[in-house]
């Protein structure tokens, strides 16, 4: 089933088969929301290495370093980047299903991936707070929550720290998926702001959001933050969007960690 055709007819999917995977549809006997097969294929994605300073698929050849060739020439203001695999499928529809089906079988099962991806990629960093990226109350209401806020909540308990509030969205920007990469930063620009500085003041802080895509509405986050006395951020995703061809080789070499 094509990806189009799967966005279009999981709704109805999951009217016929309430137990289906929240990855393929199928009314498969799911675990953690998740089919045998989708899961099996998840954990294939996650054992992909990444660039540690943009998220980016590395190949199986290469160690997870600094900078990678598709990294931006233009550095990011967070210094690291934390992800769970490659948005695909079946991670991409899963992701998709918990921002806007409001179908949450699979949210546990992605929050507590991302926390232990995390927990593995932090070890050893002295952070202080996780903040989810925030969103602007009109539309937190009518998705009927921050998907992020509840990321953020695993993140911090797994890490054993506390969840940070005082990042606010204070512009109602269009949806950067709407938009191409080269209107994202000027969308965002001025989005974001810190509702009491004292609470950010020398923190190293976990911004948590679902995808990094051109990294606009994250390095804004982190500019706000960063301006306001943050010592360090770092950035958690579930997934980083790129071309198919930057990790399709990787899993074809069976290339992981």
């Amino acid at each position: 089933m094509s990806a189009i055709a799967r966005r279009i007819l999981m709704p109805f999917a999951r009217l016929v088969w309430p137990d289906a995977c929240v990855a393929c549809g199928t009314c498969e006997p799911t675990q953690e929301g998740f089919c045998q097969r989708c899961s099996r294929d998840l954990l294939s994605l996650a054992s992909l290495r990444w660039c540690r300073r943009c998220g980016s698929t590395v190949g199986a050849g290469l160690k997870a370093q600094d900078r990678c060739p598709s990294c931006p020439e233009v550095a990011f203001r967070f210094e690291r980047t934390v992800r769970v695999a490659p948005y695909a499928d079946p991670l991409a529809p899963a992701i998709r299903a918990m921002k806007y089906s409001r179908f949450g079988a699979g949210a546990t099962h992605l929050a507590a991936l991302l926390a232990e991806a995390a927990a593995t990629a932090c070890a050893g960093i002295a952070l202080d707070v996780v903040m989810p990226i925030p969103m602007y109350w009109l539309r937190r209401i009518a998705r009927g929550g921050n998907h992020s806020d509840t990321l953020a909540r695993a993140v911090a308990r797994r890490l054993g720290l506390p969840v940070g509030r005082e990042l606010r969205r204070v512009r109602n920007t269009p949806p950067q998926a709407r938009l191409a990469a080269s209107q994202r930063s000027q969308n965002v620009r001025g989005a974001f702001a810190v509702s009491r500085p004292a609470g950010v003041e020398g923190a190293a802080v976990v911004l948590v959001d679902d995808i990094l895509t051109t990294g606009a509405t994250a390095n804004e986050a982190a500019r706000t933050l960063l301006a306001a006395g943050a010592r360090r951020v770092v950035v958690a995703v579930l997934a980083r969007a790129e071309a198919p061809t930057a990790y399709s080789a990787a899993l074809a070499q069976g290339g992981g960690r």
